[in-house]
Formats: C-alpha cells, sequence, structure tokens
C-alpha cells in the first residue's frame, strides 16, 4: 500500500547492513507483495514458509520496484549485488531477522514514535487493549489500536488476518497513525509475531501480560516453548513498564524475575521496594455488570464497568492499571469506566425478548478461555439453563477437543456442538475427536451449521435460559477447505433480533 513516509536514500536504509551503492536511487516505499509494488519501492523478497519472495522478483521490477533484497540463508553470499533490467538487487543474510529494524528505521528514522503499549497472553488481549483504546479516547487522547479484531484509530477499526501484522506493515500502520496525531497505540503481540520477529524493533513503552494456558501448541510444540515466545517481549525490549498478571501462575513467577515489574489480580502485591501493585478486593457482580474496589500503589478506589465475569475484572484491573502508571487519577477512571463500549464478540449479548432468552457471544476457543466464559455466565444466570454452544477448529491442536467437552458439560446443563473452522479437515472427524470428553456423549446435540443451530435453539430454549455460542466471537467468516466463507454469530443474532422486532 503506498504510505505518506518521507523519501529515503538507499544508502541510508540499508546503512547499518550493506555498503554504499548509487547516492541518487531514493526508496519512497517498502513492501513483501510484487502485487503491491509502486515506482520507486524497494522489494522484499524473504524465503517464506508458504511462498518464496525470491520467485517474483522479476514482477515486482516490472511493476517498478526500484531496488531488491533478497533473503539468503548463505552468509559467504551477505552483500552480493545483481543486476536485473537495470535494477540492483542485493542478497541479505537472514533479512527476515532485520526487517523489523529496516522497516523501523525507513519510517521513523527521523522522526520519535508516540506511545506503543503491547498486551500479550492467552486470553484477554482483545479486550484489554479495545478498553485500554477506548480509556485513552475518553480522556481526550487519540488512540489506536491492532490486533484480532482488526487494526486502526479507535472505533474505526479494519479486519486483519492475524492478530499481529508482518513486520513491515506494523510500521506502515503505526506511521499512519502518527500523521493522524495518535498519542498511544495499543497493540496485541502474539507468540508467533514475538517468534518471528515481526515486531523486534518496535520500541515498546509498556508491556501487559494477562495469562498462559494452553493455545497454538501445534506451532510451539510445548507449553515450555510457548511461555519462552511470550516472556522475549518483557526479556529483550527496552520497557519503562511491565505490567503483570500474579493470578496467572507464569505471571507470579516472572514478577520474581523483574525486580521493577508491576503486578495486578486478586493477590497482588509489591515483593520489593521497587515494584508497584494493584490488588483487587471486594466484587460486585449484577446485572449491569460488575463493580469492584482495590488497593494500589497509588491509593485505594473503586470503579463500575458493563461487563461480567471474573476475568473482565482482572481484564479491568490490567486497564485501571496502566491508565494509573500513566498518571491518570482514580477520580478520572471512575468517571470514564462506565462508558466503556463492550468489545465485539467479546461477552456480547443479544435478548429476545419473546422467548426471554439471552444468546451470549463470545471468542472462547481455548479450554481455559470456556471455562472462565461458562463461569462467568452462572454467576449472572438466574432459574434457567446454561447452554453451550461450541466447536473445533480444523488443522489444530487436536489434544483440546475432548478437554473442551469435559469442561463444557461440567459448567452447562445442555451442549449442542458445531462447526467451527473445518479448514482441510473432515467437520464429521473433528465431532468424534470432541465426543470422547463427555461421560454422556447421547446428550449431546451435533448441528454442524451455526446458523441452523441458532434457530433451533431460538425455537427450543426456555425462558431465561443463557445461550453460549462459543469460538468465533467477532469473526466474520468460516474457513472450509482452504476457502474463507461469509458467516458471522453476531450478524446473525442481529438480523433475528430484528426480525423478532418487526414481527416478520
Amino acid at each position: 500500500m503506498l504510505n505518506d513516509a518521507q523519501i529515503m536514500l538507499l544508502n541510508d536504509l540499508m546503512k547499518p547492513w550493506l555498503s554504499d551503492y548509487d547516492p541518487s536511487i531514493s526508496i519512497s516505499g517498502l513492501t513483501l507483495d510484487s502485487r503491491q509494488i509502486f515506482p520507486g519501492y524497494l522489494f522484499i523478497a524473504l524465503q517464506g514458509v508458504q511462498y518464496d519472495g525470491r520467485l517474483f522478483i522479476e514482477q515486482s521490477i516490472k511493476m517498478g520496484a526500484c531496488a531488491v533484497f533478497s533473503e539468503t540463508k548463505n552468509r559467504s553470499e551477505h552483500g552480493r549485488i545483481t543486476i536485473k533490467s537495470g535494477v540492483p538487487v542485493f542478497e541479505v543474510y537472514k533479512l527476515a531477522a532485520i526487517l523489523s529494524a529496516l522497516a523501523y528505521r525507513f519510517f521513523f528514522g527521523q522522526s520519535k514514535l508516540h506511545k506503543v503499549i503491547a498486551v500479550t497472553g492467552t486470553n484477554g488481549k482483545t479486550t484489554i487493549a479495545s478498553l485500554l483504546a477506548d480509556s485513552f479516547m475518553l480522556l481526550g487522547k487519540q488512540s489506536a489500536q491492532m490486533g484480532t479484531i482488526g487494526n486502526g484509530l479507535f472505533g474505526q477499526l479494519k479486519s486483519s488476518l492475524n492478530t499481529t501484522l508482518d513486520a513491515i506493515s506494523v510500521f506502515s500502520e503505526l506511521h499512519c497513525y502518527q500523521q493522524q496525531g495518535v498519542e498511544y497505540t495499543i497493540m496485541e503481540v502474539s507468540s508467533h509475531g514475538l517468534d518471528q520477529g515481526r515486531v523486534s524493533a518496535v520500541p515498546f513503552f509498556s508491556a501487559i501480560f494477562t495469562n498462559l494456558t494452553r493455545d497454538h501448541l501445534d506451532y510451539h510444540g510445548s507449553m515450555e516453548n510457548y511461555h519462552l515466545a511470550k516472556k522475549t517481549l518483557f526479556e529483550k525490549y527496552p520497557l519503562k513498564q511491565r505490567i503483570i498478571n500474579t493470578d496467572d501462575p507464569i505471571g507470579a513467577k516472572w514478577l520474581s524475575d523483574f525486580p521493577d515489574a508491576i503486578g495486578y489480580g486478586f493477590h497482588a502485591e509489591a515483593l520489593t521496594d521497587k515494584q508497584s501493585y494493584l490488588r483487587v478486593t471486594d466484587v460486585d457482580y449484577h446485572a449491569q455488570g460488575v463493580t469492584f474496589a482495590f488497593h494500589s500503589s497509588w491509593g485505594k478506589g473503586s470503579v463500575s464497568a458493563p461487563f461480567y465475569g471474573d476475568f473482565n475484572v482482572s481484564n479491568l484491573a490490567a486497564v485501571v492499571t496502566q491508565l494509573l502508571v500513566e498518571n491518570i487519577s482514580i477520580e478520572q477512571v471512575q468517571t470514564i469506566f462506565p462508558r466503556l463500549s463492550t468489545v465485539p464478540g467479546r461477552m456480547e449479548q443479544y435478548y429476545f425478548a419473546k422467548q426471554n432468552i439471552t444468546f451470549v457471544v463470545d471468542y472462547a476457543h481455548t479450554p481455559d478461555a470456556l471455562e472462565k466464559v461458562l463461569l462467568a455466565l452462572q454467576k449472572h444466570k438466574s432459574s434457567g439453563r446454561l447452554i453451550c454452544v461450541f466447536g473445533c477448529g480444523g488443522d489444530r491442536d487436536t489434544g483440546k477437543r475432548p478437554q473442551m467437552a469435559k469442561i463444557a458439560e461440567h459448567y452447562a446443563q445442555k451442549v449442542v456442538l458445531v462447526d467451527d473452522n473445518p479448514r482441510t479437515e473432515n467437520a464429521q472427524n473433528i465431532i468424534k475427536d470432541i465426543l470422547p470428553g463427555f461421560t454422556r456423549p447421547d446428550e449431546v446435540k451435533v448441528i454442524h451449521d451455526r446458523k441452523q443451530a441458532i434457530n433451533f435453539l431460538l425455537d427450543s430454549a426456555q425462558s431465561d435460559d443463557i445461550v453460549l455460542l462459543a469460538g468465533k466471537g467477532h469473526e466474520d467468516y468460516q474457513i472450509f477447505g482452504k476457502q474463507r466463507v461469509h458467516y458471522s454469530d453476531r450478524e446473525c443474532l442481529a438480523a433475528l433480533q430484528k426480525s423478532a422486532a418487526s414481527g416478520t
């Protein structure tokens, strides 16, 4: 995509890694995608897992690339130059590893980046990022958000395929936000993004750790590798603030590892004179959401917000902590919290008055997340049943499938299995992997089509029932094979609500 970064001399851009070349060549943009080349762009040809960018060098030159960096895994080839159609192609050793630094140099070589706050962990990243961005906006500070539900100024997000963008796109987005006067960007940082170096040159101002539970083992191979990938954010980046959930066992250990860490949670305390803390005390669960009191290094207070469950109390505590660290007063926090917006697809409620049934859409797609959501909804339901609708993604960690069945059966009075993203797996085989986790599999209803399942429950559920639709959350697609098909739990329920209101 064409950007508004100032034009940079090629020699200035590549100075840390390559010798000077032609002083007349100027770079007006960077891209990994040969289809997005504009005249004056530098094409980055990586040896990727799915695609080898070197195969598209000639196409990039035809599109107007004025120079090419081509990745080599052979150290002896570093710096070698070949000329193709008058365009220099530079061999760069382990180009992927320096790409983030290259992008940072191009977009922010002449300017200081605004404050970027990283949020990492298995669950809670999106909610915390969204609530922080919302909070800063309510405080009159322009904010942006990057992550699972999209990227952009708060309230103007554009969807994204990955939680963490590629290294060039990260800085291109940040540059765009800076031009629009953004003071804070809240960025969800995935373990994949950390492991692959997509944010290695981002000078994060602060980082928040939420929790660590089973996820992405298909990529990392073990919980230890997953844990270490997350920890790099707190070990290898020049953070001014390390904000850690001490209710999580990993977080509690990290609090001892980092003398300047700031702990938050139900059991938080300062372990050293250098550490600060925020400890949640009394919690009241009510129809409008939650109210909780806290003790902290900044004083005592209480806040109310329109959200449900212990895990959202934890998410809100993280937000309070970050705001207090930024010298926002307790009184200001108390004023803005009741005005915070619901995060799309995160405990999002759809009430049907005629049936007196509430559907709740949530992104929970791990055993831990599903358990937390079901526990939260139990605290807010009255006389009705709790019904759990879920599925499991194909081509992903198969070990969690029976675990999620066990959790759903334990906390819900009825379970319906549906398709999530089958991908290249047979959807029926995924269901077969889930069923052994139930002690009473004959009582489980299987309806592959999510829309049909919603209609079935709308017709058959009883008054006061709460129906959890887990797994898709904000997503507006399903993946069958390698094809994305448009579908949204949220859109389906909103359409049914509209139909009910009009009497059609």
